[in-house]
């Protein structure tokens, strides 16, 4: 094809550039040899006229020569620009030619033209043959190179006409050459088009049958019993692995002396053995997949001997696979997928079945560990709701004593019994101090079992948090002045009131005011409160801080998660503590839908933060306790009672 266009276009290519030449000739080059040529004849009259005129002093010879300059001017310039288009030495002996012939006008020309004796007009003619005589040379150069640019002209049309004959030649034999590539080109181009197709279509056929695995894939990941697994197993297999049917043999372990059976727990398609179908385990085609673990080509799936429940297939013969479903270690039975007769497996099969095995089992696992899941939690619960009871019984069986003892001490401080010394004064209040701080470690005790497992009553009402804040310092000021401290207050006065706890708001600042007292040996404690757009992880919506920073000792950052477990305690143990005031802070501050923070830099201080939401949802969905998580019951909110996880 190439060189059947090149053999049109190519001549016509040249035929052009002849043409262009021709044209050139014939537009620039001969246009330019006349006005040459009457150019110099011009020049030859202006000569004969302005000699009359010397000579005759007749005024029309005068006018003669001026109109012969004109004409003569007009074929200069006319000249020039045929010139400019035949190139750089034509133009530049035009522009030669031009100033010479100007050169002989000022001398000759305009001295003739003044009165004087015939001596001083033929000295000023001889003069000026000079110039006259420069100008006839200049047309000679301008002569000789038109005529060297008309020569060469012809020359390259000759040359044109010549690579014209040779390329046309050479085009005709390139395109009986062409011709025969062409029929090379079309016999190779329809085997590539065969091997195209069928490549495409082996393409499309793979990404229909990966498409089938995505599909049974998704299928089996989401069934949540081994019984809805197996079902999915046989249905989906049908489009995966493109048979006509397929059934799963599960393994039945019998106890006892009993042999272990292989029975079909699920069918899907045709010629498939009846549901229930039972056969021995020993020596069939789902013990020999199942001990191997490999996928197994069967030509002809009735062999009496260890066919199973394939025996029980309504349409013998045909080929089929089969594919081990479950682990080497807890094998779950055989899956079988089948073909009619003429309908052969080969290797890809094979592999496909395999994959599809592999997500089979993949999906028994899931199930397995899913109620081993819900198993182990069943037991927690169990365990945590024992715990519960167990911590409020033994709340209550302790505390009526120790309160009662208690209460005895008082009487003694009061002198019921007797004036007391004033060293048994002070053992009766050391006494009493014991007491209460065992009724207030049990206090603690019922209130984290209620956190944990129980329903936690809250309030939501209107709260400064700014006024709250100022109180709670003012109540522990002593305590700090006490320990040597300086404890100070910075609140945000544009902070809006919030709507939750106050009660449980200011228990949570309080214990974490009591630890940062307690465990900072000098320096200063500094509780701040403001807001921020964001929460402490960029969650979206308004939040309200309440930080409380400390000049102690620090938490190492291994350690800063352990202090928030419940009898969690850090240092010698120097401090009285029973560990259980940031865990049950930690529950609160989630209850009414925020968190606690900590940042802390051992040697330099800890900031424990409340985060607190400023606004609170209108509604939370309930969690059952045996969900595993507590709930609390939030009420007396202008709004309907609520419940938030």
């Amino acid at each position: 094809m190439v060189a059947i266009l090149g053999s049109v276009a190519i001549p016509a290519r040249q035929t052009w550039r002849i043409t262009r030449l021709l044209r050139e000739t014939t537009a620039v080059l001969a246009p330019a040899r006349l006005i040459e040529a009457e150019l110099h004849a011009g020049l030859a009259k202006e000569l004969t006229a302005l000699q009359r005129y010397a000579l005759t002093g007749d005024t029309a010879m005068l006018e003669q020569f001026r109109a012969a300059a004109a004409d003569d001017e007009r074929r200069l310039a006319a000249l020039k620009r045929l010139a400019a288009r035949l190139g750089a030495a034509p133009t530049v002996h035009v522009d030669v030619l031009g100033q010479r012939i100007d050169g002989w006008r000022r001398t000759t020309g305009a001295r003739a033209t003044q009165s004087g004796t015939r001596a001083q007009i033929a000295a000023t003619f001889r003069a000026g043959q000079a110039q006259y005589d420069a100008a006839l040379s200049a047309f000679a150069g301008l002569s000789s190179d038109l005529a060297a640019n008309a020569a060469a002209r012809d020359d390259r049309v000759r040359a044109l006409e010549h690579l014209s004959l040779a390329i046309n030649a050479a085009l005709v034999l390139a395109a009986l050459v062409a011709m025969g590539g062409v029929t090379t080109l079309t016999l190779r181009e329809r085997r590539l088009t065969a091997t195209l197709r069928a490549r495409v279509g082996e393409a499309r056929r793979r990404a229909r049958q990966e498409a089938a695995l995505r599909e049974a894939a998704e299928a089996l990941a989401g069934a949540y019993s081994v019984d809805e697994v197996t079902q999915r197993v046989a249905q989906t297999a049908l489009a995966a692995l493109e048979v006509h049917g397929a059934f799963v043999e599960r393994i039945v372990s019998r106890s006892g002396e009993l042999a272990d059976v292989a029975v079909v727990q699920a069918v899907a398609g045709a010629d498939v053995p009846p549901l229930g179908t039972t056969r021995a385990l020993a020596g069939s085609f789902t013990e020999q997949v199942t001990a191997s673990g490999q996928s197994l080509l069967i030509a002809d799936l009735h062999q009496p001997e260890r066919a199973g429940a394939a025996g029980a297939v309504r349409t013998p013969g045909g080929s089929a696979i089969a594919v081990p479903l479950g682990g080497s270690v807890t094998p779950m039975g055989a899956l079988f997928a089948m073909r009619a007769t003429g309908g052969e497996f080969d290797a890809d099969d094979v592999a496909r079945a395999g994959i599809f095995g592999h997500l089979a089992t993949l999906a028994f696992d899931k199930v397995r560990l899913l109620e081993d899941a819900f198993e182990r939690r069943r037991v927690l619960e169990r365990v945590m709701k024992s715990r519960s009871r167990l911590m409020r019984g033994f709340s209550h069986d302790v505390k009526n004593p120790i309160g009662a003892a208690d209460g005895f001490a008082d009487l003694l401080s009061l002198g019921v019994y007797g004036e007391l010394s004033a060293q048994q004064q002070a053992s009766v209040e050391r006494m009493r101090g014991c007491l209460h701080g065992a009724l207030a470690l049990i206090d603690d005790l019922h209130e984290l079992a209620r956190a944990e497992t129980g329903i936690l009553t809250l309030s939501s009402e209107p709260v400064n948090v700014v006024e709250l804040v100022r109180t709670i310092c003012d109540e522990y000021h002593a305590a700090a002045r006490a320990a040597g401290l300086s404890l100070s207050v910075e609140v945000a006065l544009d902070l809006p009131l919030i709507d939750t706890d106050r009660v449980r708001v200011r228990q949570i600042v309080a214990n974490l005011l009591s630890n940062a007292i307690k465990y900072t040996e000098r320096g200063t404690v500094v509780v701040r409160a403001s807001h921020r757009p964001t929460g402490a992880s960029n969650e979206a919506g308004d939040w309200a801080l309440i930080e409380v920073v400390d000049t102690g000792l620090g938490i190492p950052a291994h350690q800063q998660d352990v202090i928030f477990e419940e009898f969690s305690r850090l240092g010698s143990g120097e401090h009285r503590g029973a560990g259980l005031g940031l865990a049950i802070s930690k529950l609160l501050a989630e209850a009414l839908g925020g968190r606690i923070t900590v940042q802390s830099v051992p040697g330099q201080g800890s900031t424990f933060t409340l985060w607190l939401p400023l606004h609170q949802p209108a509604a939370r969905i309930r969690a059952s306790p045996a969900a595993g998580a507590p709930t609390y019951v939030r009420t007396g909110c202008v709004r309907p009672a609520y419940v938030c996880t």
